[in-house]
């Protein structure tokens, strides 16, 4: 109809009327990009609402599964600097049963799981872009590159890494429970620590395990420090306070 309208006026010669038409079409379409594009930002201010609960309930989840692992992690490597200054010293104390333990265990390094769900599809999909607040999108950057850089080092833990019990097994010996249960824990050790001292294959062996554990502990710390930073700024922007826990 207005272009049926146009070309009669373009006949008629009636400029004012061509020009008047040539506004309302102008205008028209303008007016139909901004409800589109106010449509537009509607619909991603949504799916950002509902990525970033998603995101929040999820990273908080996995603090809580990380929780137990990440800090057995750190006590082994506590028991292994204490263990390390015991072995390279001359204190005439035994070894803890703490200690020798973690010295038997120190050749398990895995990373405690690191995914999000909602980050695995955003990657998949591009759309990691749909925060708009920079606040959070530093913080997932961020902790992507903390992930991505704890992942690397594992690689390389992971080929260096000796089972001390089975490359030394006079000196670190399973110790065999007299109770056994249904229910799968981890086992203990009895340690030589004479022997330890006067062996300088297991002194050596033992120093890169020590070294490669502190590193692991550390990239595990570095991860969880990652994930605390971006609960918090998911806290501060969708309003959430958590009750203090002593």
């Amino acid at each position: 109809m207005l272009l049926r309208r146009i070309t009669e006026h373009v006949k008629a010669q009636n400029w004012t009327a061509v020009g008047l038409d040539f506004v309302i079409v102008v205008v028209g379409v303008f007016v139909g990009l901004q409800v589109q594009d106010w449509a537009e930002e509607q619909d991603r201010r949504k799916t950002e609402q509902v990525y970033t609960f998603r995101l929040h309930d999820e990273v908080a989840d996995l603090q809580r599964t990380r929780m137990e692992l990440s800090a057995q992690r750190h006590q082994v490597k506590d028991d292994l600097t204490t263990a390390t200054a015991l072995i390279f010293g001359d204190d005439d104390r035994a070894l803890t049963a703490d200690e020798c333990d973690s010295i038997g265990w120190s050749y398990v390094v895995s990373n405690p799981t690191d995914d999000l769900a909602s980050l695995i599809e955003l990657q998949s999909s591009g759309g990691l872009s749909l925060f708009q607040n920079e606040d959070v999108l530093s913080k997932l950057r961020t902790y992507l590159l903390t992930r991505a850089r704890a992942r690397d080092s594992h690689a390389g833990i992971i080929d260096s890494i000796i089972e001390l019990q089975s490359a030394h097994p006079q000196l670190v010996k399973v110790s065999i429970p007299t109770v056994f249960s249904e229910t799968p824990s981890f086992g203990t050790f009895d340690c030589d620590l004479s022997g330890m001292r006067n062996s300088q294959v297991f002194l050596n062996d033992y120093d890169i395990n020590q070294t490669n554990y502190a590193f692991h502990a550390r990239d595990v710390g570095r991860v969880d420090k990652g994930l605390l930073d971006l609960h918090q700024v998911l806290d501060v922007v969708l309003d959430i306070a958590h009750e203090e826990t002593e």
